[in-house]
């Protein structure tokens, strides 16, 4: 069970020369699927987005598993995303990308909290970490 469930609309630019969304498109996806989910602009559980912020977020490490093509549509596709594990400066955020409730991506990526003066890893806060974990997929 998702922690939370974000509709992601495509793009026709998404689209290779196939007619399906590329596999670069489809991290892209991934991103738009995690800042909805934890940069909420009500009650974001991350530091702000943006260069100036004092704690930088950054991806460590992305895996993708493609179990099916996604063709361009009109409607949105739907992402599911929880955090599977929180430890020290990182998490991972787990994803299912679902096309009329078929699995077609599943993917992970482990994202480092870098102090954005200095370029080291900075621990999450405990409310931070309380926050991710709640995400997890079994937390409800």
């Amino acid at each position: 069970m998702p922690a939370v469930t974000v509709p992601i609309p495509l793009r026709w630019s998404d689209c290779d020369a196939y007619g399906h969304v590329n596999n670069v498109a489809i991290v892209g996806l991934l991103e738009e699927a995690r800042v909805r989910a934890l940069w909420d602009d009500d009650d974001p559980i991350m530091p702000p987005l943006g260069a100036s912020s004092d704690v930088w977020v950054l991806v460590a490490d992305v895996t993708t598993r493609y179990r099916r093509i996604i063709d361009h549509r009109v409607a949105p596709i739907d992402a599911e995303v929880s955090v599977s594990r929180c430890v020290g400066a990182s998490f991972v955020v787990d994803y299912r990308l679902l096309v009329d409730g078929e699995v077609c991506v599943e993917a992970s990526t482990t994202l480092a909290m870098v102090d954005a003066a200095t370029g080291r890893p900075t621990r999450l806060t405990p409310e931070q970490r309380e926050r991710l974990l709640a995400l997890a997929p079994d937390a409800g």
